[in-house]
């Protein structure tokens, strides 16, 4: 019997993170990351508690899995919860200068900026023009000779939060689509490079 949980409970789970969708383990979010732990916390007690039937222990998964996809599905339409859930990159340096209250507010200190920067073989601050603690702890880093580079200011069409990295704002955004005849809600991604070239990706 507990042989045949365990089988089953394996496939079951596997089919289960399967429909949740394809991410990275170092890219899930702090909600992900909870539910991630809770189903294999879950997934044990109906292995060893012989009382329960199958269907009883998988049937807490089950509703974890299906909240999960509900809340993906919600924070694709929303930017306030997709922000509250997953958090948004931040800013630590700026033109060569480290901006210490962003460092301070998301609790990452002086050291791990530098270590992460080694890695991108830069070892001066004064080289990055920018650089943006994503919400995965990774370090994305422009260097100041690279200029060629473009912001995504529209994502599944709600305004990026990268549209502050540019010389748009959302009135301006919005004159430009209408020039083009284009609906934000229509756009998957659209960006601006160095040269305010606007280029976007329909749905």
């Amino acid at each position: 019997m507990v042989l045949y949980k365990t089988v089953m409970i394996y496939f079951i789970i596997l089919l289960l993170i399967r429909i949740m969708g394809k991410r990275e383990i170092s890219r899930l979010s702090p909600f992900d990351l909870v539910v991630a732990i809770m189903i294999a916390e879950l997934a044990v007690i109906p292995i060893e508690d012989k009382s329960l039937t199958l269907l009883e222990g998988l049937l807490p998964i089950i509703v974890l899995v299906i909240l999960e996809i509900s809340m993906s599905i919600i924070s694709l339409k929303s930017n306030f919860l997709r922000g509250l859930i997953n958090g948004r990159p931040e800013i630590v340096i700026k033109d060569g200068q480290v901006i210490y209250n962003v460092l301070k507010k998301a609790r990452y200190n002086i050291n791990d900026l530098l270590l992460q920067l080694r890695e991108k073989d830069i070892f001066s601050v004064a080289e990055v023009k920018l650089a943006l603690l994503e919400t995965s702890g990774n370090l994305s880093v422009l260097r100041k000779e690279e200029q060629d580079f473009a912001i995504p200011v529209i994502i599944d069409g709600q305004y990026s939060d990268s549209l502050q990295l540019t010389d748009f704002n959302e009135e301006l955004l919005e004159q430009e689509l209408a020039r083009q005849g284009l609906e934000r809600t229509e756009i998957i991604l659209a960006t601006v490079d160095q040269e305010r070239n606007f280029e976007y990706y329909l749905k």
